[in-house]
């Protein structure tokens, strides 16, 4: 039953009487009635004399209920009983005792009050008094339940009673408070009457026990027992709950105690814990004197609230007082001033604080009820459970006054009563206004004090959700979650990483109530969860600032995000393995708690599609982060979508390929965007045109999770760690591009030091050396962020997921299982789902490869077998991608891991020349791209191809060294002309090359000389001079850069000649390869050759001892009478004198052996031979017709063919010719060797006259 408002302060009115007659003394002694009767025979007793009043609820109870008041007649209900006796104070004791029921006994209207089960038995009988006038109108209301207590008419029968016995045989027996009587010290033999009194012993005694458990739980103080680390409460309102307790009305029990300690809590009663038993009951001096963070009664262990009793006064005022009347000159008020707004937060933290250890300390209680004594536990077990139920009900119910700030409004109006007091100024309805905005939530307080035990959580969240409308709910976690989001905030920017409240937030989503996670629901529907903050320029930033899982994803330790982390741990601009270490795993720990958070909101079905839609956000937004000059002002940062793109990982770790949609980034539904993007085979209007016929056709399906997350984490990849990293490369080219402008000015400051250019140099270096500096700091929180094992490894592990699913489109089938080849890479046609996939696909795996290899060798043990097929397929078919730069970078890839550029990586460059692919078309497809390079279209091809073929002859001098591989070279240059092609070209290359380093090398020399002779040096001027210097380090730089490329072309020469000679002897290429080594070996032993001399040459890489027994290695390696002739036939550079001279030196420098040196002697000689020949004929056929000579060499033709344009030409020139390009060269039309018409008739005529002439001039 509930009561009205008026008869609660009826009720609280006969209290407040009673409290006021104090000194008013009565030696009459409440009755008992006997067990028997309706009326019984008073029994006497010496404790004070107790006024017991008719209770409103129970006889309410009765009246409203016939058939219980049918069973409970000639009994009396249950009373609240008052102690009417003297205490001694003074008047102000009186005075300040008195509380207004408007204040306290409106603690006891909480709504929705807890059905207790089990508590019907009528409670013992008291004697009454009858109430006064004033309350009788209001003791015959129905009234309103108080928190939870409604239902204790309707309890179960004899909760207390031995279970063997009924509860209509049971009556307990009067005891004195403190008085412990055992069953067992009863004899079992007794008759019935000792029996009974045996039993009321034993439920006495449990009676006892269940009053300390209480006491216990609720943290407070008895007349018989004392605690510094309890709370004492005014002895009226322990005795009147102990008496709601008696009668088993555990819900009004724990409202009445609850209000009071929270009340006092709220308004500063506190006592701070001292050292000094002494000082125990000290009252504080003010309210200001409690530090804000350091407020005591936050540790409710260490604090004891204010009233009767040893550790407070009666006689203190409490803040509501402060401005109603003034404290009695010996009364130490509670506080001086005004509350201020800090310590009454302090106070709610408190009070939630003891609300949650009630909560606890029910459950301990409960938990550790089985260590009772079994005769306490008999009468305990069906009644413990049942009033830690309410102690559980009831701290909640209270916790959500505290969390909503309506505790006060609940407590009273703010209206002035009889004993003056009144509500803090400022407030409105009990409310410190403006409170909650101002305040950090107390629950999320805790929570960082790991106060808040998850079953308090859960089921605060449950019956937050009971209130209509889930207000309640939503008031008090918004308030956390904004909380939350402001410390994550400040959080970002710290000096160590810091994530708590992070943690916090992974509690909260993770707390379960109903089987579902309410959390989620109420974070998608927060204001700033995504909303369109600003225009779509500035939207990439904003959704990484100020959306609400924004701060969460920001922790960072870049130093452009975090530059107090930075200057705090690389002061001195180093940072060593440990240290870098521990944070590595602080930021895996940190990305982990994300990725729960992101793995629940995705779980729970109200939240995925917000939740989806909020990923694709991210992504579309910061779309231009893989530009390479992207303005980084209006996109997301680096640790952002590094922790965003890890969380993404995660979730993709367990996803089966099988599952997901192939098609999906081509889905109109898709939350991917590709269409902007350059496909790997299709134009753009290719992809258009397969587009709208594939929307035609395919029936498209609703895709699942698995779909969009994988997707979605590869479109992460893609504008996370690949940004990042180019990012990080223009960092440290920068740095050194900086450290390079301060060397220089070091090396000449002897020159500039006393000119006027001084001043503005040492600026120039100065602000060269403080940007060195910063940029410093920011590589070393690069190398934590980015050269992260934890996360290059993950990045590896996923984008062999995407070689596997980029395999299988290549051939065209479904997804099943691990990939194996079932077609040859020659044999491949690109397949439209493949063409139409975007180029980065590509181009991203084979980056971030290359970073691995360059700064993280660990991370390559990750690179599996599906990794290394899809390279090698794309090598071995690169005409399936019509960008030749993509199929370039696939063998850079191949290049970086061979052991002569990274000695770390053995095991995966076995991996690779072992596999199957590499066995048996790695070679013929790496010849092909070596020719097809030749022209790509960009204007810096001509430089391109010799990157790109340095990487490729690299690849071929490893290869070489496998026998396999070896043979399969060799077979390859048996094919005919693919590589008599591939021959051409490198040896145009090796052509090219040797020539710009030889003039490098020259114009090094001269600089050199110049600069070491005094007078010349100084007769220039000083602009000439920094001229010459600055030309002289952009020489050295080319001809080192020349050098490189020139040494692997000439070991490639050197090398092949060994076992394969007939394609170098081919009429196209062996003229051109005898004047190639002839000129370079006049260059090297000719008189010009001390033009290369220069200081310091392994500085520039340059061997010329080495080169020159190259060279004659390849003159012994192809020594035959073709070649001897094809030497000969250089009329430019053969010197029988020179070559002899060139031997000479040979032998002299033991370059080689003597027996190596012979034979270059003797093939010399035979050219000598040779050339003497070639010169008798000189002149022999200078007057041959016009027809009988090529057009472009002004030679007889030997072998004429005829071109489609109809011009004639000797085939050995026309071919030289279409080695390196396929165009006619009177024409430029396209032309090919096929195309080629032998010229018989013309043939037969110049053979004809060659003949008759020789035969003339024989006979003249």
């Amino acid at each position: 039953m509930e009561l009205t408002p008026e008869e609660i302060r009826a009720r609280r009115l006969r209290k407040l009487e009673a409290k006021n007659n104090r000194n008013v003394s009565s030696n009459t002694t409440p009755t008992t009635p006997d067990p028997g009767t309706d009326g019984g025979t008073a029994t006497t007793d010496s404790t004070p004399t107790r006024t017991t009043l008719p209770d409103a609820d129970s006889q309410a109870t009765l009246n409203s209920d016939p058939e219980q008041s049918g069973t409970t007649s000639g009994i009396s209900n249950d009373s609240v009983s008052v102690d009417s006796s003297s205490r001694p104070g003074s008047s102000a004791d009186q005075k300040t005792d008195l509380i207004l029921p408007e204040k306290i006994e409106a603690s006891l209207l909480l709504r929705g009050g807890f059905d207790v089960v089990g508590q019907s038995q009528p409670t013992k009988p008291r004697a009454s008094v009858p109430a006064p006038a004033a309350t009788g109108a209001a003791a015959s209301a129905h009234r309103k339940k108080p928190v939870a207590a409604a239902a204790n008419a309707a309890a179960t029968p004899n909760a207390w009673a031995y279970k063997k016995r009924s509860s209509s045989d049971h009556v307990s027996a009067p005891k004195k408070e403190g008085e412990h009587l055992h069953p067992s010290t009863v004899g079992a033999q007794l008759g019935p009457a000792g029996k009974m009194s045996c039993e009321q012993d034993a439920q006495a005694a449990a009676e006892d026990e269940l009053l300390q458990i209480m006491l216990r739980i609720m943290k407070i103080n008895s007349k018989a027992r004392y605690s510094n680390s309890r709370f004492t409460i005014d002895s009226e309102i322990l005795e009147n709950a102990i008496d709601m307790l008696n009668g088993q009305r555990y819900a009004e029990f724990c409202a009445e105690v609850m209000t009071e300690i929270i009340k006092d809590i709220y308004y500063g009663k506190l006592i701070e814990p001292s050292g000094d038993s002494s000082d125990a009951g000290r009252l504080s001096d003010s309210w200001s004197s409690i530090p804000s963070k350091k407020v005591k009664p936050i540790m409710l262990d260490e604090v004891v609230l204010g009233g009767s009793g040893r550790a407070g006064s009666s006689t203190a005022t409490t803040p509501m007082d402060i401005d109603g009347a003034e404290p009695e000159e010996d009364v130490a008020p509670f506080c001086s001033s005004k509350p201020s707004m800090k310590a009454f937060a302090s106070n709610r933290v408190a009070a939630l604080e003891y609300l949650i250890g009630c909560y606890l300390r029910s459950n301990e209680e409960l938990y550790s009820y089985t260590k009772i004594k079994k005769s306490k536990k008999i009468y305990l077990s069906e009644t413990l459970s049942t009033v830690a139920a309410v102690v559980r009900q009831q701290a909640l119910k209270y916790a959500i006054l505290v969390l909503k700030n309506t505790f006060q409004s609940f407590c009273g109006s703010g209206e002035t009563g009889g004993s003056g007091t009144t509500t803090p100024a400022g407030t409105k309805g009990g409310t410190v206004a403006g409170s909650t905005a101002l305040e950090k939530s107390p629950l999320l307080t805790l929570m960082y004090e790991n106060k808040v035990s998850a079953d308090f959580m859960s089921n605060l969240m449950g019956e937050c959700r009971s209130s209509e409308g889930e207000e309640d709910f939503r008031v008090i976690f918004n308030a956390v979650l904004d909380d939350l989001f402001i410390d994550m905030q400040n959080a970002i920017c710290n000096e160590n990483i810091v994530a708590d409240p992070l943690n916090r937030l992974k509690e909260l989503i993770e707390t379960r109530v109903d089987n579902t996670n309410p959390i989620c629901l109420l974070i998608v529907e927060h204001k700033i969860f995504l909303t369109a903050f600003t225009p779509d320029k500035y939207f990439a930033r904003e959704i990484s600032k100020v959306s609400y899982l924004a701060p969460f994803l920001s922790l960072s330790v870049l130093l452009d995000e975090n530059p107090k982390f930075a200057s705090h741990h690389f002061s001195e601009n180093v940072c060593d393995r440990t240290l870098a270490n521990s944070f590595h795993a602080i930021l895996s720990s940190t990305r982990k708690v994300l990725h729960s958070i992101f793995l629940v909101l995705l779980s729970n079905q109200y939240s995925r599609f917000e939740m989806l839609n909020y990923i694709a956000a991210i992504l579309k937004s910061n779309a231009k982060r893989i530009q390479y000059n992207a303005d980084d002002r209006f996109l997301a940062k680096d640790g952002f979508m590094l922790n965003f793109m890890s969380v993404l990982q995660l979730l993709s770790v367990k996803i089966n390929l099988s599952r997901i949609d192939p098609l999906y980034p081509h889905h109109p539904e898709s939350l991917v965007e590709i269409e902007d993007e350059t496909k790997l085979k299709f134009s753009s209007q290719e992809y258009v045109d397969w587009l709208m016929n594939l929307q035609d056709v395919k029936d498209w399906e609703q895709h699942k999770f698995v779909t969009h997350c994988w997707f979605l984490t590869l479109h992460a990849h893609h504008l996370g760690i690949i940004p990042a990293i180019q990012r990080y490369n223009k960092l440290l080219r920068a740095t050194k591009e900086l450290q390079r402008m301060v060397d220089e000015l070091n090396a000449t400051k002897t020159q500039w030091e006393n000119t006027p250019l001084a001043r503005r140099n040492k600026q120039v270096r100065d602000r060269c050396v403080n940007q060195i500096n910063k940029l410093s700091k920011a590589k070393l929180s690069c190398d934590i962020a980015i050269i992260d094992p934890n996360v290059l490894s993950a990045c590896m592990q996923f984008y062999s997921s995407v070689c596997e699913y980029m395999l299988y489109q290549i051939e065209n089938r479904p997804i099943e299982g691990p990939f194996t080849n079932q077609q040859h890479p020659s044999t491949l046609v690109a397949s439209e789902n493949f063409s139409a996939l975007p180029e980065w696909y590509i181009e991203d795996i084979a980056d971030f490869i290359l970073f691995c290899m360059q700064h993280s060798i660990s991370v390559i043990d990750y690179v599996d077998n599906s990794i290394i097929t899809w390279i090698l397929t794309l090598v071995c078919a690169p005409h399936l991608i019509k960008n030749p730069y993509i199929t370039a970078k696939l063998i850079e890839v191949l290049f970086v891991t061979s052991p002569t550029i990274q000695t770390t990586s053995p095991r995966l460059y076995l991996q690779i020349i072992n596999h199957e692919l590499a066995q048996t078309a790695l070679v013929s497809a790496l010849m092909k791209f070596y020719t097809d390079i030749e022209t790509t279209g960009q204007s810096t091809e001509f430089y391109d191809k010799f990157t790109i073929r340095y990487h490729i002859s690299h690849l071929f001098k490893g290869l070489w060294e496998s026998g396999v591989h070896r043979q399969a070279i060799v077979n390859e240059s048996k094919g005919g002309k693919q590589f008599v092609k591939f021959v051409n070209f490198f040896l145009n290359d090796t052509t090219y090359l040797l020539d710009e380093c030889l003039e490098y090398l020259k114009r090094i020399h001269e600089t050199q000389v110049l600069m070491m002779d005094d007078a010349g040096w100084n007769a220039l001027s000083q602009e000439a001079q920094q001229s010459r210097q600055r030309q002289l380090v952009q020489d050295e730089r080319q001809c080192r850069s020349y050098l490189t490329l020139a040494r692997e072309t000439v070991d490639m020469f050197h090398y092949m000649t060994i076992d394969i000679k007939e394609p170098f002897l081919r009429p196209e290429l062996i003229d051109r390869l005898s004047s190639m080594l002839n000129y370079n070996l006049h260059q090297l032993c000719g008189p010009k050759c001390n033009d290369l001399r220069v200081r310091h040459p392994h500085k520039y890489g340059w061997e010329p001892r080495r080169l020159l027994g190259q060279l004659i290695d390849i003159y012994l390696h192809l020594s035959c009478d073709e070649f001897a002739a094809a030497l000969a036939a250089d009329e430019r550079s053969f010197e029988k004198r020179f070559f002899e001279d060139a031997a000479n030196r040979v032998e002299r420098i033991a370059v080689r052996p003597q027996g190596d040196v012979d034979e270059f002697r003797r093939l010399i000689r035979k050219a000598a031979e040779i050339y003497v020949k070639n010169q008798e004929n000189a002149d022999e056929f200078a007057d041959a017709p016009d027809d009988f000579k090529d057009p472009l060499m002004d030679t007889l033709m030997t072998d004429p063919v005829v071109l489609p344009s109809g011009t004639i030409m000797d085939r050995a020139i026309i071919t030289r010719h279409l080695l390196n390009s396929s165009t006619d060269p009177f024409n430029r039309q396209p032309l090919t060797e096929d195309m080629l018409q032998p010229a018989t008739e013309l043939k037969e005529r110049i053979q004809k006259w060659i003949k008759d002439y020789r035969a003339q001039k024989k006979s003249s």
